[in-house]
């Protein structure tokens, strides 16, 4: 499979929705609408930064990725959009990846909201962690896949408070994980909340 998805799709609206762009891939099935004067980053921009890392989970984690796109209002790098650390900007990740054998055992609603932080664990702690804040959290269920989307508060590893809207479901016989995350600082969110919903909203999985 080539590096760069020939599926992948990133095409004008019809005039009506001319203020945005169809994002995604036709192959996976999966599918947001973006600003259409967003920014976007590659699938193979992003696969050569994560080709760095040698070891062998993470080359096995990259070998199952089936495809990847990122957007933001302004030049982003990979590393922007892989750090854990607050974006001065809002990026909006997809991706779709085949799960392993025990991935696909493994799968719960509570598996797939904690897929970058610990989500289940910090909803019990006796005080809040890292400023963590559930603000909403909805089952996701679509035509090619079912699952959670989550949104939060945390703060970034440079201890700026960000807002996470986390959507990750999977697909109907558990082979496939498609995930839509947006991220940006808790104030941008709350200032451009209609904006950044609109994006979540979109999402769109009909599968493979």
């Amino acid at each position: 499979m080539k590096l760069v998805a020939a599926a992948s799709l990133i095409v004008s609206l019809s005039a009506c929705t001319s203020s945005q762009i169809y994002a995604g891939d036709k192959k996976s099935g999966v599918y947001a609408t973006i600003p259409k004067d967003w920014q976007s980053l590659s699938q193979l921009a992003l696969r050569n930064y994560e080709a760095q890392a040698k070891d062998a989970a993470s080359q096995a984690k990259l070998a199952s990725v089936i495809y990847e796109s990122a957007f933001s209002p302004s030049k982003i790098s990979p590393e922007e959009v892989l750090s854990l650390k607050t974006p001065d900007k809002p990026i909006v990740y997809l991706r779709v990846r085949a799960l392993t054998g025990d991935e696909m055992n493994a799968v719960s609603y509570n598996w797939l909201r904690d897929l970058i932080y610990p989500i289940t664990t910090w909803l019990s702690a006796s005080s809040p962690v890292n400023g963590f804040e559930l603000i909403d959290d909805l089952e996701n269920v679509q035509a090619g896949a079912r699952g959670v989307e989550s949104i939060f508060n945390v703060r970034g590893k440079d201890g700026v408070l960000e807002t996470v809207d986390q959507s990750a479901l999977v697909s109907t016989d558990r082979s496939t994980i498609y995930i839509l995350l947006i991220r940006c600082p808790a104030s941008y969110y709350e200032n451009h909340l209609s904006q950044l919903k609109k994006i979540s909203k979109s999402f769109t999985v009909k599968g493979a």
